[in-house]
């Protein structure tokens, strides 16, 4: 099973992140920390930021089997290859 998670920050005032999953791309869970994410062992997680201090959680993911993937911006990469012609 594929998750969705975008993580961003909670309502102004407030301190940390806030994590969203989805396994649709329509309905959204929010959760407190990676490790609450319902994956399991197989399953493939897409994340686009991960704040140092979720990093455990998404060790623990790790630690479960599920596959862990980092989503870059790739808009900041077209930047930098068209700055220096690559």
């Amino acid at each position: 099973m594929k998750f969705y998670v975008d993580v961003h920050r909670g309502k102004r005032g407030v301190e940390g992140f806030r994590i969203s999953y989805s396994t649709d791309g329509k309905a959204f869970r929010h959760v407190g920390s990676f490790s609450e994410v319902p994956a399991g062992p197989g399953d493939r997680l897409f994340m686009d930021t991960l704040p140092p201090q979720h990093t455990d959680g998404a060790i623990e993911l790790l630690g479960r089997g599920v596959e862990v993937y980092y989503l870059g911006r790739l808009t900041l990469l077209e930047e930098v290859r068209s700055e220096y012609k690559l």
